[in-house]
């Protein structure tokens, strides 16, 4: 039974998330913490914290440029238009109201239009775009950026799976033989074949749970900017 319960808490490692916290004083310089973080966190949707533990997420990416964080945030913008048939290329509609459309300009502008109407030679509609809202903020006053790595999560559960649960076979192996009295050498078998299905399943485990709870746990790298945790 003792083995059991070792071998179900050895599982449960499977669903533990795992992250990397990185602060200025572990660089040579602030110059090269500064740049670690921009070759790490451009492009990726981040989470910033400032020091008056506010948050907000930067779907697009952030970097640092003259002591200062510049983050870029995807958001919709939405305007009425009105606008002559002669200036459309093509218009496509999403369902049969002809209320909700892809609208092609002729001067290659794609817009997402919603609550369309037609007058007679002319279109109004509220048109959708998505824009990329740029804010400044001083460095001092940023207090972590973070964001989730999905692929190093799936990776750390594939290697917690890989040495998990081989000893796990193991041991449930040899107590299911110990229980049932078998012989010494079929022991010994059955411990050798619960450890030798288990590392790759071990490791397929790992894959599903990790592509699964990977984006909700996620593996957390996360760069701090002041002495605080």
């Amino acid at each position: 039974m003792r083995s059991i319960l070792l071998a179900v808490a050895l599982f449960q490692l499977l669903f533990i998330g795992c992250s990397s916290t990185y602060r200025v004083n572990n660089f040579y310089s602030k110059e090269e913490f500064y740049n670690d973080f921009n070759n790490s966190v451009k492009s990726k949707e981040v989470k910033v914290t400032l020091i008056n533990d506010s948050s907000f997420t930067a779907s697009e990416g952030a970097i640092i440029k003259d002591s200062t964080l510049i983050s870029y945030v995807k958001v919709k913008e939405k305007n009425n238009m009105f606008l002559a048939l002669s200036d459309l290329r093509e218009i496509n509609f999403e369902n049969k109201d002809i209320k909700t459309a892809s609208v092609l300009l002729k001067n290659g502008e794609v817009l997402r239009a919603e609550n369309v109407k037609f007058g007679r030679d002319s279109i109004k509609f509220v048109g959708i775009k998505n824009i990329i809202k740029i804010d400044s903020i001083p460095i001092d006053k940023v207090k972590t950026v973070s964001y989730n790595n999905v692929w190093k999560s799936i990776s750390s559960f594939a290697m917690i799976g890989f040495v998990c649960t081989p000893v796990a076979g193991y041991l449930i192996g040899k107590t299911i033989t110990q229980q049932a009295g078998g012989h010494p050498e079929n022991r010994e078998s059955q411990e050798l074949t619960g450890f030798l299905i288990g590392i790759p399943a071990g490791i397929l485990t790992g894959l599903i749970t990790g592509a699964v709870f990977g984006p909700m746990v996620g593996y957390k790298v996360s760069y701090q900017f002041t002495s605080q945790p």
